[in-house]
Parts: C-alpha cells; sequence; structure tokens
C-alpha cells in the first residue's frame, strides 16, 4: 500500500468525499429509484429500532434510566421511520396502478378510434 492511501489525511479526504456523495439528493434520489422510495427509510428505521433495543437492554442491565429511555425512544422513532417506508411503498404502488389505468384507458380509446 503507498503512502498516499494509507496517510490519515488522505483517508479523512476520502471519508469526507463518500460522505458529500451519501448526502447528495441526486444520489439519494437515484437509490429510491433502483429500490423503491420507502426502501431507505425502512432499512434506517430498522437500524434505529436496533440501535434501542441495545441502549434499553444496556441502561436496563446498569440500571441506567437515562440510557434506558433513550433506547425507548430511538426504538419508537425506528418504527415510526419503518411506517413512513411502508406509507412511501404503498403510495409509490397507488401511482403506479393508477398510470398503468391510464396507459390501458389510453391504449383502448386508441383502438377504438382505429376502428372507425
Amino acid at each position: 500500500m503507498s503512502f498516499l492511501h494509507s496517510h490519515p489525511r488522505t483517508e479523512r479526504m476520502q471519508s469526507n468525499r463518500v460522505a458529500e456523495y451519501v448526502n447528495n439528493d441526486t444520489a439519494n434520489d437515484a437509490l429510491d429509484d433502483m429500490v423503491g422510495a420507502g426502501a431507505r427509510d425502512k432499512v434506517e428505521g430498522k437500524s434505529k429500532e436496533v440501535i434501542g433495543v441495545a441502549k434499553q437492554s444496556l441502561g436496563a442491565a446498569t440500571h441506567n434510566a437515562t440510557l434506558e429511555a433513550e433506547g425507548n425512544a430511538d426504538q419508537a422513532e425506528g418504527k415510526i421511520q419503518q411506517l413512513k417506508g411502508h406509507a412511501k411503498d404503498a403510495a409509490e404502488d397507488a401511482a403506479d396502478a393508477v398510470s398503468e389505468g391510464v396507459h390501458k384507458a389510453t391504449e383502448a380509446i386508441k383502438k377504438a378510434i382505429k376502428k372507425d
């Protein structure tokens, strides 16, 4: 491995570029197009929920009420974000169904006009 690739400053710069890409709205929109609008919310929500379970368990085990409460809050936030993802997917499915119906109706009208 060369010095350039292992230098902390270079690694930090590469990390910043990755963060910029991840936070890029265009990249996020492309991801939504590939996997569905709600997928990111479902994944992020599930990760928040899992982190919340860990915090809550650790808080309970160590008798740390603050950590336990944070864990419960994270779990709730994660579940809400997952529901948001499911709602986005349902809306996307409904929009696709409407679009398909309009397309079929348009094709039927074109055929009816050609027959006349």
